[in-house]
């Protein structure tokens, strides 16, 4: 019979399980979840070991496995008994998002995303799925999967602010400003000592042409500590519309001793942004260094 509850409890009357029956593989599998649920991993893994050892055709027992292998840095002995579970039990979604998080932790996004995906398909309400597969695509590079992943997730559960910073740096990517706006205003609303989300929206505000909006927003950014040579460049092209001189000169020097390169292009954008405003032209934006 399968112990229930969770933390203390379920430890302790795993481990009068296991006195009453040490040939239980079922016991040894709940004592490895009791284990976990008090974040002792390593003994998680013992257990789960002496799980699989009694009964190697039990899937949730090598799925304990590769959780405790993953929560000890074994990213390889993780992604071996995740496929050995998945062998055992190939319609269960928990399986194969931990299948796929041996991959992802591995490098592997690519081979993480069938998995993935499968996942989905076997529980579309469960919002963590379509969340870790919108990271999967997102390192692959695959932006506006990972956009609409990211947004499944989050109609789900919207209570996830890394995926409302995430979800807003795709839109800034896929040059869908105005949509940025919306979702990182929510980003640093349920986090506001994000400053790369801080950043970011500063960057949607002035692709849409809210400028004193978008200084505010760098501002907050800087507060927060995104200094990065990248924020700098997008502060110094919004100064240089605002006239701001302070905050033009502190990119400048910024980035001519941090970045040459984005310096040079800073300095590009503010030609090209005058001789726009002398043709009577619009505000240049600076897309390609979008974060």
């Amino acid at each position: 019979m399968e112990i229930t509850g969770d933390g203390r409890g379920l430890h302790d009357e795993a481990e009068r399980a296991v006195a009453r029956e040490a040939t239980s593989a079922v016991a040894w599998r709940e004592l490895g979840r009791g284990y976990q649920a008090r974040g002792a991993h390593a003994l998680a893994l013992s257990a789960f070991e002496r799980a699989v050892q009694l009964a190697p055709r039990d899937a949730m027992a090598w799925f304990g496995l590769g959780r405790a292998r993953l929560e000890t840095g074994d990213a390889k002995g993780a992604l071996e008994a995740g496929q050995q579970a998945v062998r055992l039990a190939p319609e269960r979604p928990e399986l194969r998002l931990l299948l796929a998080r041996a991959f992802g932790a591995l490098g592997l996004c690519r081979q993480a995303i069938p998995h993935l995906e499968h996942a989905v398909g076997l529980d579309p309400l469960w919002a963590t799925l379509p969340g870790d597969l919108g990271w999967a695509y997102l390192a692959a590079g695959e932006r506006e999967a990972a956009a609409e992943a990211f947004e499944t997730s989050l109609r789900l559960e919207p209570d996830q602010p890394a995926l409302w910073a995430a979800l807003g740096g795709c839109l800034l990517k896929l040059g869908r400003p105005a949509q940025a706006v919306h979702v990182l205003e929510t980003a640093v609303f349920a986090r506001p000592d994000d400053g790369t989300s801080w950043t970011r929206l500063g960057c949607a505000y002035f692709e849409t042409g809210r400028h004193a909006d978008a200084g505010r927003a760098f501002a907050r950014g800087f507060e927060a500590g995104n200094d990065e040579p990248w924020a700098w460049y997008w502060a110094g092209q919004n100064a240089a519309v605002l006239g701001d001189a302070a905050v033009l000169e502190k990119a400048r020097s910024t980035l001519k001793e941090r970045d040459a390169a984005l310096a040079r292009e800073l300095e590009e954008h503010i030609e090209e942004q005058a001789a726009r405003t002398a043709a009577g032209g619009a505000v240049a934006d600076g897309s390609s260094q979008a974060p």
